[in-house]
């Protein structure tokens, strides 16, 4: 016997005498209580009320339920593994290290893809308190420009006796990456181009895995409902595999319910 059919029959027999279970949803009037066990156990794994209801298309949810976390896994597995590259990438072409590393959220690696270079956090650090990047070509310096043009009537350039200056000061404060993140892509042309692929390769492993994610669980509710509709008739529900017409090598599941008499 092979593995999964092992390992199905005990999932089964954990829950309830199976045979037993059958032959009296072969009676045609099942009882009620009766008619909610396969649905139950198809509810944990796909195809498990299938099993005991007889029904060769056990194989199809099972095999979808097995196929479906492992690629949810790999797919994981894939975007865990492109994160820890770029996070890499970054912190050694682009990344101001001035101090133990610190890695920063996915908006953060994201701002990397857009802004070549983050400026100062604070541009003069003998000052007092912080001088905020004025340079609007960079990340900070843009935070600051948008943070001038909201709360500075003389602009950018406007100094501390601006009584807008406490608030946009905050503004930029809460908004401009810190010397801790700070970063720099001039010096190294071309590598925010593959920064950017590797961001983008793992970003779409974790919305695949998402996605298949998605089918799983479609699927453990097919088999669900299935599985009650037919404990009930054995002709109430018929699922099969079908080629897509001009999708080359893919196929779907084509569901027949009989037509209310």
């Amino acid at each position: 016997m092979k593995r999964s059919q092992i390992a199905l029959l005990l999932a089964l027999g954990a829950v309830c005498p199976t045979a037993t279970l059958a032959q009296r949803l072969d009676t045609g009037s099942p009882p009620a209580r009766d008619r909610f066990v396969p649905p139950a156990l198809s509810a944990v794994l796909p195809g498990a009320g299938q099993y005991v209801l007889g029904q060769q298309r056990k194989w199809l949810y099972l095999a979808l339920e097995v196929g479906g976390w492992a690629f949810y896994l790999e797919r994981r597995g894939e975007g865990n593994e492109y994160r820890d590259r770029y996070r890499d990438y970054a912190w050694n072409r682009a990344r101001l290290q001035g101090g133990a590393r610190v890695d920063g959220d996915f908006a953060y690696y994201e701002t990397l893809t857009q802004w070549a270079r983050s400026g100062a956090f604070d541009r003069d650090l003998g000052a007092t308190g912080v001088q905020p990047e004025l340079d609007p070509a960079t990340y900070n310096g843009s935070v600051w420009d948008l943070a001038a043009r909201i709360y500075l009537a003389g602009g950018a350039g406007a100094g501390e006796t601006d009584p807008g200056y406490p608030s946009a000061l905050a503004y930029y404060v809460q908004r401009a990456y810190g010397p801790e993140l700070l970063w720099d892509w001039a010096g190294a042309p071309g590598a925010q181009a593959e920064f950017t692929r590797l961001v983008d390769v793992s970003d779409s492993r974790f919305r695949q895995a998402t996605t298949v994610l998605g089918v799983v669980i479609a699927n453990h509710l097919l088999s669900a409902v299935d599985a009650y509709l037919s404990s009930g008739s054995r002709s109430a529900l018929r699922v099969r595999a079908v080629p897509l017409v001009g999708q080359g090598a893919h196929w779907g599941i084509e569901l027949t319910l009989p037509a209310p008499r």
